[in-house]
């Protein structure tokens, strides 16, 4: 669930809301994965949108977007927990997380999708997998890609595309708060952010 300063992305909560329609035809649990620092205020407007559980990763480390830090506790997580889809927003911060992510867990990426559904393989109606939507050739064809064979199935979303559920305080109350164990030092950090320009909109 990207956040930015502390702030949720719209991005995270639309992802949420679509998750827990996908999540409710696997008959699964839902989880949203936190990363920063002191940010555990937000795991209940992530439930609040529908999600079971909000996985909070704290560190100093973690305050500021690093590629290295980011990718290497996310990796943690997903090895530990080993879960069957695995979806970042198409931002800035999605697209350039999401292939070193995929790289890493040595499964497929699809990105930019446009649209999720759950369904069967033509090869396999026994297991239902996630059929990803997302525009080909330009935009003048809509491909929908599979992964069977390799999880998580990652796919990188457009921020906008999804529609953002209304909050539910009954659910942000109940949502369960785990804090996974990471190992994340200085020496795996090989960047360092100097400054945060924000870029002003164009009217």
């Amino acid at each position: 669930c990207e956040q930015r300063q502390g702030v949720l992305q719209n991005t995270a909560l639309e992802l949420i809301s679509e998750g827990r329609k996908l999540a409710d035809e696997l008959g699964t649990e839902l989880c949203g994965l936190l990363l920063g620092d002191n940010v555990d205020g937000l795991a209940a407007q992530i439930g609040g949108h529908g999600a079971d559980k909000v996985l909070v990763c704290n560190s100093p480390l973690l305050g500021k977007y690093t590629t290295d830090a980011y990718a290497k506790v996310i990796v943690d997580v997903i090895k530990d927990l080993k879960p069957e889809i695995f979806l970042i927003g198409a931002t800035n911060i999605g697209r350039d997380l999401g292939p070193r992510l995929a790289a890493r867990l040595g499964t497929g990426l699809t990105a930019d999708c446009t649209k999720l559904e759950i369904g069967y393989s033509k090869t396999d109606d026994q297991h239902k997998i996630i059929l990803q939507t997302r525009p080909a050739f330009g935009g003048h064809l809509m491909a929908t890609i599979i992964c069977p064979r390799f999880r998580p199935q990652m796919s990188t979303v457009r921020p906008g595309v999804m529609k953002k559920s209304a909050s539910d305080q009954a659910k942000a109350d109940a949502v369960k708060v785990e804090k996974p164990t990471f190992e994340l030092s200085e020496a795996d950090i090989k960047t360092n952010v100097v400054e945060i320009v924000k870029a002003a909109k164009e009217l």
